[in-house]
């Protein structure tokens, strides 16, 4: 059955409003997934700026203390080189291996640190993959409101003759109007003859 002009027209606006709700959903998917990526990138950006500052920090700390350390053994051996008292030699170097091992520990504060940088949670081509993964998941139901409105459309494309041509044609020959359809089947050339 053909439709009307009108409901065509109505069916056409549904497919319309079918392509702005696509539409919509592709940019609100869009704008939340790269909100969710930006804010992830940012965070893996932030948080490895302040580690990584912070150790910067943390390992000039250690190497100022180093040189004052150094200082303070140049100075311990020279009064030692002028005194030669062992036991204030002894206690300066226990009192500057405790210092060394605050060092140490110190040292390996900034290294936890740093593997925390080096194996965070979510890495940047992480971070990526999964933008890609949540974009291909949203792309899912995309393609089936795209399906929705390729139906729609469609639907209203009608390829078939419409039936009443048939009918017409059908009763036409019903009514013996059939023969005088058909062309003439001897052709001029018989008629000269």
């Amino acid at each position: 059955m053909a439709r009307t002009v009108k409901a065509t027209k109505v069916a056409i606006k549904e497919a319309n409003a079918l392509a702005e709700s696509l539409r919509e959903l592709v940019w609100t998917d869009l704008k939340n997934q790269y909100g969710s990526f930006e804010e992830m990138l940012s965070s893996r950006i932030q948080g490895a700026e302040e580690a990584i500052v912070d150790a910067t920090k943390g390992k000039l700390a250690i190497i100022a203390g180093i040189g004052v350390m150094r200082k303070d053994l140049e100075k311990a051996q020279r009064r030692f080189s002028r005194s030669n008292d062992i036991e204030e030699l002894r206690t300066f170097l226990v009192e500057l291996a405790e210092r060394i091992f605050r060092l140490r520990a110190a040292n390996d504060n900034i290294v936890d640190s740093m593997n925390s940088v080096l194996n965070p949670n979510l890495n940047a081509i992480e971070i990526v993959e999964k933008f890609a993964s949540d974009l291909q998941r949203s792309a899912g139901t995309w393609e089936r409101n795209g399906r929705e409105i390729d139906e729609a459309i469609l639907e209203l494309c009608d390829e078939h003759e419409p039936a009443e041509l048939n009918d017409l044609e059908h009763y036409i020959t019903k009514q013996g109007y059939g023969s005088l359809l058909q062309s003439p089947s001897h052709s001029s050339s018989e008629e000269d003859a």
